[in-house]
């Protein structure tokens, strides 16, 4: 089953840094918005501002995702964890590799 997915870094000033997620898999095209904060370096699932929604995090410093209850949980969110997942490890992993926000992350799985 083909699975793919682009990030790109929208324009900030300052961290932290919004992504936009576009994901292809068998269920169709997602489009979700992830936040790289460098202080802890971690990846929110947020919404379109940047706000944290959906209760999903990653942590760079172990790797662990957590639901955080002080975010919320959306009913249908943009990206299953699995997907989250994937899309926040392969973010993380070309932040410590690059030693900074990339600008973009391009991933096709076959």
């Amino acid at each position: 089953m083909p699975y793919s997915f682009l990030l790109r870094l929208l324009p900030t000033e300052t961290p932290p840094h919004l992504y936009r997620a576009t994901v292809h898999n068998a269920d169709g095209t997602h489009e979700a918005f992830l936040l790289l904060t460098p202080d802890p370096p971690s990846v929110h699932l947020t919404d379109a501002r940047g706000n944290p929604s959906g209760g999903l995090r990653m942590s760079l410093a172990d790797g662990t995702v957590a639901r955080t209850d002080a975010e919320p949980q959306e009913a249908h969110p943009a990206l299953t964890t699995e997907d989250f997942m994937t899309v926040a490890a392969h973010l993380l992993t070309q932040h410590r590799r690059q030693g900074r926000p990339p600008g973009e992350v391009c991933r096709v799985f076959a």
